[in-house]
């Protein structure tokens, strides 16, 4: 697997508040299989970054999908970036 950076940025504050449940329930699900690694929003509020460890981009462009903030048009601006991370986490 591969670890991937997905930042994105809050563009519907009100969307993201209706979206907040659900997304925080997708997102417990992910990191209980695996797939999600840490996530969080930045502190200045304006976006969030998740880390995941996954197969390929294909795979992050399937999570983004399947977000219920995408759903609820709550973020934009999403980038994804490739991270070689070192030393690997222990654990």
């Amino acid at each position: 697997m591969t670890h991937y950076l997905l930042e994105y940025r809050y563009a519907d504050m009100d969307a993201r508040a209706r979206a907040r449940p659900e997304h925080l329930d997708y997102l417990n699900a992910l990191q209980a299989d695996g797939t999600v690694v840490m996530a969080g929003p930045l502190a200045d509020s304006s976006g969030a970054v998740v880390v995941l460890d996954v197969e390929d981009e294909a795979a992050v462009r399937e999570v983004i999908a399947a977000d219920p903030y995408t759903k609820a048009n709550a973020t934009a601006d999403h980038r994804i970036r490739e991270w070689n991370v070192i030393p690997r986490a222990q654990g």
